[in-house]
């Protein structure tokens, strides 16, 4: 499913990733760990197509990322999904609507948004809350509305950047049980990248070790 080979990027002459060579299979849940500044979360942002790398190559679904032109960049966006550490909802907008944003983007038709929406609002565990405004939600439910959105377009491939780093234990459990939830139910292949070993114990078929900007294990 994704492809990584001999991939390099640099900011200003320092280079963040040096030669990064991975294999994904579809269907399974790969953990990229690694403490934070090693160059985890700029891989993820190359495989989505907000970075470009300078050299290497990143096939996702036999795409590769690099070579998309932004019209290509756009469709090729709505198979990969992400959710962020922080959350990233639009705080004046309900739960509701924060799900129904990727689809309006999307350009799916009216009709087909809010059957979508309930059912995603339902499998992430946040019915009736559909109507609840971010501030008046926990950490782990504002994840929850991430995933949702994050799932809306039905995509490939999830991506989790540090997904669960601002929970607590307790609600950082229920977040990864969610993630198995899903990862069976669509056998969707997700990419967690984090800094706690107790989120790769749990979950993750497989792992990378990032260190200093290479796979190291």
């Amino acid at each position: 499913m994704i492809r990584i080979e001999n991939v390099s990027k640099s900011f200003d002459n320092l280079q963040i990733l040096k030669g990064v060579s991975l294999n994904i299979e579809k269907g399974e849940i790969f953990g990229i760990a690694g403490r934070s500044g090693v160059g985890k979360s700029t891989l993820l942002r190359c495989v989505n197509g907000l970075e470009q790398y300078n050299s290497g190559s990143i096939k996702v679904d036999g795409a590769e990322v690099g070579s998309l032109s932004p019209e290509e960049l756009r469709l090729f966006r709505k198979n990969v999904g992400m959710v962020f550490q922080n959350f990233s909802l639009v705080t004046r907008a309900s739960v509701y609507e924060n799900i129904a944003f990727s689809l309006e983007i999307a350009g799916v038709k009216k009709n087909e948004i809010k059957p979508r929406v309930l059912e995603l609002i339902q499998l992430v565990g946040l019915s009736g809350k559909e109507n609840n405004y971010p501030s008046q939600l926990s950490g782990g439910q504002k994840q929850r509305v991430g995933i949702a959105r994050a799932l809306a377009n039905n995509p490939k491939v999830l991506l989790c950047d540090e997904a669960t780093s601002a929970l607590d234990p307790q609600t950082t459990d229920e977040i990864l049980d969610l993630l198995v939830t899903i990862n069976r139910k669509y056998n969707l292949t997700i990419v967690l990248i984090t800094h706690e070993m107790h989120v790769i114990q749990k979950i993750c078929h497989h792992v990378a070790i990032m260190e200093n900007g290479r796979i190291v294990e």
